[in-house]
């Protein structure tokens, strides 16, 4: 670290005893130097003042840090926009196509307090109508070409006639396909099955042994759908199977005909008692589209503004009405200047005119504040005068076609908030957000800057150590925290990275960290997963493969009986317990956890000492008799038989290996 320089270094005392110094020279008449002498107490008093200002000279003002920054290149972050999957359900399913356009704006409900949150979404969204051209059973103890049944859906048009969804004796593995014409990614799908009463025996009808998936090749494969409704009970009566699906393409599989492939899949849970005995049979089956899922952010859409007309000079400045102004689209959000009796132009946005040519249509604009400025013009040693970018011609009017503004904490907003259409849209009955919208952060602070400024120097744009993958990670909106495993000493495990490859585990944004936190809200979705990969492949090293995993948690408990005072009343040992619980929730967790309070640390095991230290600082606990961690137990009911009082505390948590995080459930 650099020295700090101090431009004055002396202090009050210094000051004091130099004044008195220089008494005899400027007032020898004054002889009483002493404290109670009223001309000393002047004297202390100034040197006070001067010590105030001398220690504010030191100080380097905020302004000046800013300029500092910026000349190194680093800018105060704008704010960034809550993401949100935002659900589109329409009145009925519809014999064509419906198009939910992009920008469309759907809001929060209004109240006397709180402003309506807007979203726009931010690419169309193609509701399409979907054509099944096959089903097929697939029998997983046949290999091949022979473990494939064929099923005709049109003998269902004709009386009593129906076909069996899996093979005579349905085991885990077995599955039913459906093979679509066209792509139905983010589509919520309506089953509508019609099926044998009590046909599928054996099986729980709410918890059926399947599960939904679509293809998506590659690694991954097979995606599991969400399941919305299943009115069927497991194929167990008629009703209809609400699905969202995630991302699909098309394919062959072994050796079928390339489409669009739903499967029902049967899943472990088959080979145990709950499920079928039977195949359950099917005597009507038709899909319908009901909906689709687009993304959308915290964004309010402005068009066309004028933000006025040029007079000629170099280097001017202008403002756009709204800020803070987020990200904009190279091919939306474009300044178009009108010059007189001239046809329009399209001028690009850069970070700086450091590479700006003389006639190059340049423009900076400033998200937090809304400036815009052109070029400047500079005297060069020569006698010349160059301008870095073109100026707009006097009189052209200014006008920016598209931007967005908004952001910020506001936007993290709870699941199903977003209920209110702001646009009309044919065939669209209502509108949600399924999942809470993550990834609002508000504008970067001047005291934040400082302290990441020395960390953006170092990375820049690329990723060359393991910290920087992970501070990389983290700029990425909805990511809470991210470890970077690479290479370790050779040779390694079989499942360690590779030479040349490397690993980023990401643990995302969840709406409410305290608690007990459902194992649903730590899943990495695959939006997420694909926007982290996209950052990253952008700054990795040429010859880097990277891949981006989500965090595998593993149950664990914690056990532990606690001594309390005697004669303690009943009412204290339920406050006491429920005390415990509470810390053990908070210091087991991924989040806020572990014993820095920045979530539990990656690769950290769990030890008994810190549970026992953990619960003996809790008031009116005496000492902790037994803790058991992390090994699953249950509590034994009602009170331990004992003739002092007690009370048992349990919580239950996930760890991840690999990188581990505990969190409580």
């Amino acid at each position: 670290m650099l020295p700090t320089p101090n431009l004055d270094d002396r202090h009050f005392q210094e000051i004091v005893d130099e004044a008195k110094r220089l008494i005899p020279r400027y007032c020898p008449e004054w002889t009483d130097h002493n404290v109670s002498d009223p001309g000393v107490a002047l004297i202390e008093l100034f040197a006070w003042m001067t010590d105030m200002l001398l220690f504010r000279v030191n100080q380097v003002p905020d302004k000046l840090y800013v300029k500092f920054l910026d000349m190194i290149g680093i800018r105060l972050e704008p704010p960034q926009p809550a993401q949100a999957q935002v659900t589109f359900y329409l009145a009925a399913a519809q014999p064509n196509d419906v198009v939910i356009p992009e920008d469309t704006e759907i809001a929060t409900v209004r109240t006397e307090t709180m402003p309506a949150i807007i979203f726009t979404t931010e690419e169309a969204l193609t509701i399409r109508t979907p054509l099944v051209t096959g089903a097929f059973t697939r029998n997983r103890s046949r290999e091949g070409s022979a473990g494939w049944l064929t099923r005709d859906l049109r003998q269902l048009d004709l009386p009593n006639q129906a076909i069996e969804i899996f093979p005579e004796k349905p085991a885990a593995g077995d599955g039913f396909y459906l093979a679509l014409e066209r792509d139905h990614s983010q589509h919520v799908l309506a089953l509508i099955v019609d099926c044998e009463l009590a046909r599928g025996a054996g099986v729980d009808p709410r918890n059926p042994p399947w599960e939904w998936q679509v293809w998506q090749g590659g690694l991954t494969r097979w995606a599991t759908c969400e399941l919305e409704h299943d009115g069927t009970g497991g194929f167990n009566q008629p009703g209809e199977i609400i699905l969202h699906l995630p991302p699909m393409v098309s394919g062959r599989i072994e050796g079928q005909a390339e489409s669009f492939w739903l499967r029902c899949r049967l899943t472990s849970a088959q080979s145990g008692d709950g499920g079928y005995e039977v195949s359950p049979k099917l005597k009507r089956l038709e899909v319908e589209s009901r909906g689709g899922t687009t993304r959308a952010r915290h964004a309010v859409t402005v068009r066309d503004e004028v933000i006025g007309r040029s007079d000629g000079t170099p280097g001017q400045q202008f403002r756009l009405l709204n800020t803070p102004i987020l990200s904009r689209s190279k091919k939306l959000d474009r300044l178009v200047v009108e010059p007189p009796h001239e046809p329009s132009q399209e001028w690009e946005e850069v970070p700086d005119f450091a590479c700006s040519g003389q006639n190059d249509l340049h423009y900076t604009l400033d998200s937090l504040s809304g400036l815009l400025m052109f070029g400047p013009s500079l005297l060069q040693p020569e006698g010349n005068i160059y301008r870095f970018g073109a100026t707009p011609p006097q009189g052209s009017l200014l006008r920016f076609s598209r931007y967005q503004y908004g952001g910020g904490v506001i936007g993290n907003i709870p699941k199903n908030a977003l209920s209110v259409l702001k646009t009309s849209i044919p065939y669209v009955a209502r509108v949600a957000n399924r999942q809470p919208s993550v990834g609002g952060r508000d504008a970067q602070s001047l005291a934040d800057a400082k302290l990441r400024a020395p960390q953006v120097l170092r990375t820049r744009t690329r990723a060359m150590t393991t910290d920087d993958y992970e501070y990389l990670a983290c700029q990425v909106a909805g990511v809470a925290r991210a470890r970077c495993i690479g290479p370790g000493a050779q040779p390694g495990d079989a499942s360690d990275p590779k030479p040349g490859q490397v690993f980023v585990v990401v643990l995302p944004q969840a709406e409410n960290t305290s608690g007990s936190i459902p194992i649903e809200l730590l899943n990495l979705s695959a939006d997420l997963r694909a926007a982290v990969l996209a950052y990253l492949n952008e700054r990795r090293p040429l010859g880097v493969t990277l891949d981006v995993r989500r965090v595998r948690f593993f149950l664990i408990s914690v056990k532990a009986k606690l001594r309390l005072p005697a004669r303690s009343e009943p009412g204290l040992i339920a406050e006491v317990k429920q005390r415990a619980e509470d810390a053990l929730y908070r210091y087991l967790n991924p989040y806020t956890g572990g014993p820095q309070g920045q979530g539990w640390p990656f690769d950290r095991d769990l030890h008994v000492s810190e549970i026992s230290g953990l619960l003996q600082r809790i008031p009116q606990v005496e000492f902790v008799e037994r803790s058991r961690s992390p090994w699953p137990s249950r509590a034994p009911p009602g009170r331990p038989r004992s003739s002092r009082p007690g009370c048992w505390c349990r919580a239950m948590g996930w760890s991840a290996r690999a990188c581990t995080a505990w969190t409580s459930r």
